[in-house]
C-alpha cells in the first residue's frame, strides 16, 4: 500500500509539473518550405518568426505566457502541407499557424482551417482566394497580381512596347502572367512571345529559342518569382546569345544563383520592403534577407498584439480582432487592410548587381 501511495504521489507531481509547464506556454505552428525549391522564402520566414518570438519572450511573453513555435517543413509538396497541418492541429492541438509559403500549398487548407477554426497568417502567399476563403485566414504579403500589373506600367514606361513574357504552369504564376499581359495590352504594348514551362522542367532550349527568334521584342519579362524554371529560361536565352534587358516581379537568392549571371542588372519590383533597422538586425544574425522574413516577423507581432489586446489565445477571438485591424506599422512597411484579411503596401524597385539585390534608389 505504501508503494502504491508513493507511486500515486510521483504521478501526481509529474502531472502537476507538466501542467504548469504547459500553462506557461502558447504554441504556434509553422508550415513552410524549408528544403527544396522555394526554401529561400520558407527559411527567411522561419528566421523572421524566430526573431519575433525571441523578442516577445525576452520581454516576458504575452499575457504571462511565453511563445513557442513548432516548425514543419512541407518541402513545397501539397500532401506534406496537409500532413503538417493535421499534425499541428490534431496531434499538437495548435490553433494558430504561420504559413504556408506558396499559394499551391495554401489553397488546399482553406476548408480544413475553416472547419477546425485554425487561424493562419501567411507571410508570402499572394492569392486572394486564400484569405477570402475563410474568416480564419490572413496574409501579410500583398496579392501578387498587384505587383504584376505595376510591372507592366514599369516596363512600358521604360519604352518597351514589344516583349517576351516568361511564365510557368503554376497557379499563382498564371495569375501574374494574366495580370501583366492584361495591363500591358491596355497600355498599348504587345506580348510577342509567351512561354509557360512546368515548374519541374529542366530542359528549356525550345522555350529560349522562341525568345531568340522573336523579331520585334526589346525586353524580356519574367513573372515566375520563386519558381526556378524562369531563371533557367533566362540562363539558356543568354547562352543562345540574346542580350536584352530583363524585368521581373519578386525574386529570391536561389533564383539569382540558378540564373548563373543571366539576372545580372535585372530590374524587378518586390514587396520585400523591410525597415533598415530590421534588415540590419536580420542580416547580422542570418545573412542576406530574403522574401518572407519581414512579413513573418510582422505576422507573429500582429498575433502577439491581438493576444495582448483580447487577453486571449482563442483562434476565433483573435481572428475577429485581426479582421478589424485597419493599419499596422510593421517591419515590412505600413500595412493597410483590404477589408478581407489581406494587407497591401507600397512596393520597391530593385536591381541585381554583382549577384546581390539592391534598392534602385539606394
Amino acid at each position: 500500500m505504501k508503494k502504491i501511495i508513493l507511486l500515486a504521489c510521483v504521478v501526481l507531481t509529474i502531472t502537476l509539473l507538466f501542467g504548469c509547464t504547459q500553462s506557461k506556454t502558447t504554441e504556434i505552428g509553422f508550415i513552410g518550405i524549408l528544403t527544396g525549391q522555394g526554401s529561400a522564402w520558407g527559411e527567411a520566414a522561419k528566421n523572421g518568426a524566430t526573431l519575433a518570438v525571441e523578442e516577445i519572450n525576452a520581454n516576458g511573453g504575452v499575457n504571462g505566457k511565453l511563445l513557442s513555435i513548432d516548425y514543419q517543413d512541407d518541402e513545397g509538396e501539397v500532401t506534406k502541407t496537409i500532413t503538417a497541418f493535421n499534425y499541428l492541429t490534431e496531434t499538437k492541438g495548435d490553433k494558430i499557424i504561420i504559413g504556408p509559403t506558396w499559394s499551391n500549398n495554401g489553397l488546399p487548407l482553406i476548408k480544413l482551417a475553416d472547419e477546425k477554426k485554425v487561424l493562419m497568417i501567411s507571410p508570402s502567399l499572394g492569392k486572394p482566394e486564400f484569405n477570402e476563403g475563410s474568416k480564419y485566414l490572413f496574409n501579410t504579403w500583398p496579392h501578387d497580381v498587384a505587383l504584376s500589373s505595376a510591372l507592366a506600367d514599369y516596363v512600358y514606361d521604360k519604352g518597351h512596347t514589344h516583349v517576351a513574357l516568361i511564365g510557368a504552369e503554376e497557379v499563382w504564376v498564371k495569375d501574374q502572367t494574366n495580370a501583366f499581359r492584361k495591363r500591358f495590352t491596355e497600355l498599348g504594348g504587345i506580348v510577342d512571345v509567351l512561354i509557360e514551362p512546368t515548374p519541374e522542367q529542366t530542359e528549356v532550349r525550345a522555350e529560349a529559342t522562341k525568345i531568340k527568334n522573336a523579331k520585334n521584342i526589346t525586353a524580356i519579362v519574367s513573372v515566375t518569382d520563386g519558381v526556378l524554371v524562369g531563371a533557367l529560361v533566362a540562363k539558356k536565352t543568354k547562352e543562345l546569345g540574346v542580350e536584352l534587358p530583363i524585368y521581373s516581379v519578386t525574386i529570391d537568392s536561389d533564383a539569382i544563383k540558378s540564373a548563373q549571371g543571366a539576372y545580372e542588372e535585372m530590374e524587378f519590383l518586390t514587396f520585400l520592403t523591410p525597415t533598415a533597422k530590421f534588415k540590419e538586425k536580420y542580416e547580422k544574425r542570418f545573412g542576406s534577407i530574403d522574401v518572407g522574413a519581414d512579413s513573418a516577423y510582422d505576422a507573429v507581432m500582429l498575433l502577439a498584439a491581438a493576444m495582448l489586446e483580447t487577453k486571449s489565445s482563442d483562434s476565433t477571438v483573435l481572428a475577429e480582432y485581426l479582421q478589424n485591424v485597419k493599419e499596422y506599422n510593421g517591419t515590412s512597411g505600413h500595412l493597410i487592410s483590404d477589408g478581407n484579411r489581406a494587407f497591401t503596401k507600397p512596393f520597391l524597385a530593385k536591381k541585381v548587381l554583382n549577384g546581390v539585390m539592391v534598392d534602385l534608389n539606394a
